[in-house]
Parts: structure tokens; C-alpha cells; sequence
């Protein structure tokens, strides 16, 4: 029995001791993971805030290009994201104003058309 508890005590120094031996050296390559896992570089924080503002400012191109096309019905819900990303933008808030404005007046002329069709059958 002497020999057991002797065993178990041995064990539980040598478990509880082996933390402790480091402790005190810095830079013990054991211990740390290395930095690239344990935290993202500049250049990968630049490199996502930069793909977030590609998207932004191509949501933006995309709603002035579809309101310059006359595309008008496309480019309502493009045009309404563009100006929650950059509301203070004058080109954007024009587009869409011209965008919904638009948008209206062909719904009411195809619904005018369609009216108009059904009463010469």
C-alpha cells in the first residue's frame, strides 16, 4: 500500500511540477503557439476591410450604372443598399430618387397598358 501512495504522490509532483519548470524562461517555443495562429497579421485586417469596401463601392457603381442605363426596376433595391452604405453620397441618393421615380412611372404605364388591353377584348 506504501508503495501505491508513494506512486500516486510521485505522479502528482511530477504532473504538477512540470508546469511550473517554464514558468520563469521566456519565449519557450513548447508553450506559445506561433503568432499567425493565434491572431490575423495587418496585412489580413487591411486586405478584409478592403474586400468590404470593393463590395461597397461596387453595390454604389452598380446602382449609378443601372439608373444610367435606365434600368430603373433593377435598380431600386441596388440603389436603396447603396444608400444605406454611403448616405451622405449625392450621386446615390440622385440615382435612386430618378431610380424609384422612374420605376413608378413604368408600373403605372404597364398598368395603364394592361387596363387598356383588357377593355378592347
Amino acid at each position: 500500500m506504501s508503495k501505491f501512495l508513494f506512486a500516486i504522490s510521485l505522479m502528482t509532483l511530477l504532473a504538477c511540477g512540470s508546469g511550473d519548470s517554464d514558468s520563469g524562461s521566456a519565449g519557450s517555443a513548447s508553450d506559445a503557439p506561433p503568432v499567425s495562429a493565434t491572431a490575423p497579421t495587418g496585412s489580413d485586417v487591411k486586405a478584409a476591410g478592403g474586400e468590404q469596401a470593393e463590395a461597397e463601392a461596387a453595390e454604389i457603381s452598380s446602382c449609378i450604372r443601372l439608373v444610367a442605363a435606365g434600368d430603373y426596376e433593377t435598380a431600386v433595391p441596388v440603389c436603396l443598399e447603396a444608400a444605406k452604405i454611403d448616405a451622405d453620397n449625392a450621386d446615390v441618393q440622385a440615382a435612386l430618387k430618378k431610380a424609384e421615380t422612374e420605376a413608378a412611372k413604368e408600373a403605372a404605364t404597364g398598368a395603364a397598358a394592361d387596363a387598356l388591353g383588357g377593355l378592347g377584348n
